[in-house]
């Protein structure tokens, strides 16, 4: 088929979404050459990195900073610069601007003054993730990067513990050992997860773990060394219900409640039967609830 690239001249007074490779120049779209090649003005995340990928396509362009600790005065100035009639296109170091990258703040701004704004889509870490983990449920639910401190980052994976739809997150290369045992102490080692990590590179693995073995594969350290991880948690409604918890962690439970405080009688049973955390709080909240009717049965007979 023979493609008219004559099409698709940018437009004046717009802003342009674009995305690029994440990996593989091969990805790069051909509606993207041609709105890289004709707009005013290329607001980039990284004007080294882009001017690399314009030299690559053969293409010249006016390149103007816009990162993520200037993005609010940044956008000022690309407001300006579509008052003028400028056609703008925004782009990231790789992938899909806005999305866990810079960008958001520029489109919100822009929408507000009035302006077109036009997605150019293309590669994204997170479609590319989803497209090959296997997933066959309607939704997901997608956090972005989790926090790098510990404990941020532990509060916001216990919330993942209600979800019934898969959760997909991202993790760079020299946290992702110790979220994956962070995701352990609250999940248990036997949710299914699947792991992409330098995708659409030379290097690209795709896997699907538990997290037991998952933890043991980047306990090696060969995979520690570069790229960024995508994660999918195979959290599902039906995985919740079937869940069990051994008997004698139960009889543990009941034992550790009656000195410790229920927060920290939960943390150790979890730990201990590799259940997740809301499963053993449920199960003590009715223990504590029984305990309770049983103590003021006893004072009514003394």
């Amino acid at each position: 088929m023979k493609v008219d690239l004559s099409e698709g001249e940018a437009r004046p007074s717009t802003l342009y979404v674009v995305a690029t490779p994440i990996g593989n120049m091969g990805d790069i779209t051909l509606r993207a050459i041609k709105v890289l090649g004709s707009v005013d003005v290329i607001a980039a995340e990284d004007t080294r990195v882009t001017k690399g990928l314009l030299a690559k396509l053969k293409l010249q362009g006016r390149l103007i900073s816009y990162r993520e600790h200037n993005e609010v005065t940044s956008s000022n100035g690309i407001i300006k610069l579509l008052s003028s009639g400028n056609s703008v296109a925004i782009v990231t170091d790789a992938g899909t601007p806005a999305i866990c990258d810079p960008g958001a703040v520029l489109v919100s701004r822009a929408r507000e003054a009035g302006y077109h704004v036009e997605p150019v889509p293309g590669a994204s870490a997170l479609t590319a993730a989803i497209s090959v983990s296997g997933l066959s449920q309607a939704g997901f639910l997608f956090k972005g990067f989790l926090p790098a401190k510990a404990s941020e980052r532990k509060f916001v994976l216990t919330n993942f513990e209600s979800s019934d739809v898969p959760v997909v997150v991202f993790e760079s290369p020299h946290r992702i050992k110790e979220c994956l045992f962070d995701m352990i102490s609250i999940f248990g080692h036997d949710l299914k997860i699947f792991i992409g990590r330098e995708l659409t590179k030379v290097h690209e693995e795709t896997v699907l773990f538990t997290l037991h073995e998952a933890v043991n594969w980047v306990s090696s350290g060969v995979y520690q060394s570069r790229g960024e991880f995508v994660i999918v948690l195979f959290f599902s409604a039906s995985s919740r219900e079937d869940e069990k918890v051994p008997q004698e962690a139960i009889e543990l439970l009941r034992e550790l409640m009656v000195s410790l405080s229920l927060k920290q009688a939960v943390d150790i049973v979890a730990k201990y039967a590799q259940v997740r955390r809301k499963k053993v709080y449920q199960i003590a909240l009715e223990m504590k609830e029984e305990l309770d009717i049983n103590k003021i049965g006893d004072h009514k007979h003394e």
